[in-house]
């Protein structure tokens, strides 16, 4: 079983300068214009530290009894499991067993997850279960559209700028993807079925999403897949990206880059 120790009170803040649009702003300002919109999207890099560091001081910065954390990192499905650990009515181990984890779950997620039990928020387990994207990528989205819950899925794909964003980055690893039998254009589709499963598992919902920096920045991704105009997105740059102001309405940026 794994222990944290954690500290309710704020975590010190992790450093760097944020930037939004052309102005280099304070956490205070940041923090405060975050507070006022409905959703909260924060884009990382799935193996940053740096990032982990940022969500878990702005998780505790807006954590409430109606604002909820959302997170990619755990698949719809197992729902009821994390309400029980949540609860108190299940052990780490048990609810770790069952719960399709993520391999950097215990140092990366946990922190917030445990934040949100001591504190008695709720927490969104918000993803696609991945044997239907791995549907989606094989057939495309006429793969699932007879499953329970995708009946009446309505998919947006008028991101042109999303599509080519993806599909460069697909032939960019194209040689880590050697043999898989799938089409780009389904694995395109995969994506915007995971876009619409976080965007529909937060409908009416305050949240703070966690997400990889794919799905929210340059406001695509699960933001095309929302009706609310009421959400702001935040993104941590990785070791040696360029900062754009376009990315997101806050880019958070290492001193040292």
């Amino acid at each position: 079983m794994v222990l944290f120790m954690l500290i309710c009170s704020i975590t010190l803040v992790p450093g760097g300068v944020i930037h939004s649009g052309d102005d280099v702003v304070t956490v205070a300002e940041m923090v405060e214009t975050l507070r006022e919109v409905e959703i909260v999207f924060i884009g990382e890099k799935h193996d940053d530290a740096f990032a982990h560091q940022w969500e878990l001081y702005l998780w505790q910065a807006l954590g409430s009894d109606d604002r909820a954390l959302a997170l990619e990192m755990f698949e719809t499905d197992v729902q009821p499991l994390l309400d029980t650990y949540l609860a108190g009515e299940l052990s780490e181990e048990e609810f770790l067993a069952e719960s399709r984890p993520w391999g950097n779950y215990p140092t990366d997620y946990a922190p917030m997850v445990e934040f949100a039990r001591q504190s008695g928020y709720r927490v969104i387990a918000a993803n696609v279960p991945r044997m239907y994207a791995a549907m989606v990528a094989r057939g495309g989205f006429a793969a699932v559209l007879e499953e329970p819950g995708f009946e009446e899925m309505v998919v947006d794909s008028s991101n042109a700028l999303y599509k080519e964003m993806f599909l460069a980055t697909m032939e960019a690893i194209g040689d880590q993807m050697h043999g898989m039998p799938v089409a780009p254009e389904n694995l395109y589709r995969a994506q915007l079925l995971k876009d619409v499963v976080m965007a529909r598992s937060i409908l009416e919902d305050k949240v703070l999403f966690i997400c990889g920096s794919f799905h929210s920045d340059f406001h695509s991704g699960i933001p095309d897949q929302i009706s609310s105009d009421s959400y702001l997105t935040v993104t941590i740059l990785g070791e040696g990206e360029e900062y754009s102001s376009d990315l997101a309405d806050f880019v958070i940026i290492r001193s040292d880059q």
